[in-house]
């Protein structure tokens, strides 16, 4: 029998999987005041970290890779995945952001390319 290559499809459903409690960061999007009493709109979000660490525990850590790209304005990743010994990439694209704009452009791009993977 021969030796499979990189992963089988269906292993890939894992990635549907909820993220632990622990994986799950939050973020003041934004605040203000009204009528005398402050608000704000907390978004939940999953760091890049996260993104990496789900990639190797579901695909293992010698079966995925990324490729990163300046473009106009920011920065596009790919996200390959070797799937029964051929490789399939899903990119995806993010401006730089206000905060980090480097950091934050790179992080952005990877996790919208992750979401292509589910």
């Amino acid at each position: 029998m021969a030796e499979r290559i990189g992963v089988q499809l269906d292993v890939l459903q894992r990635f549907l999987d909820p993220f632990p409690e622990d994986d799950i960061e939050w973020r003041v999007q934004t605040s203000g005041e009204s009528s005398g009493r402050i608000w704000a709109q907390v978004i939940a979000f999953v760091s890049n970290r996260a993104i990496m660490n789900r990639l190797d525990e579901v695909v293992g850590p010698g079966n995925w890779q990324n490729s990163l790209q300046v473009v106009t304005g920011g920065f596009m990743c790919g996200i390959g995945i070797l799937v029964d010994g051929i490789w399939i990439w899903k990119y995806d694209g993010s401006d730089s952001s206000d905060r980090e704009p480097f950091k934050g452009g790179i992080s952005g791009s990877m996790k919208r390319a992750a979401v292509q993977w589910g």
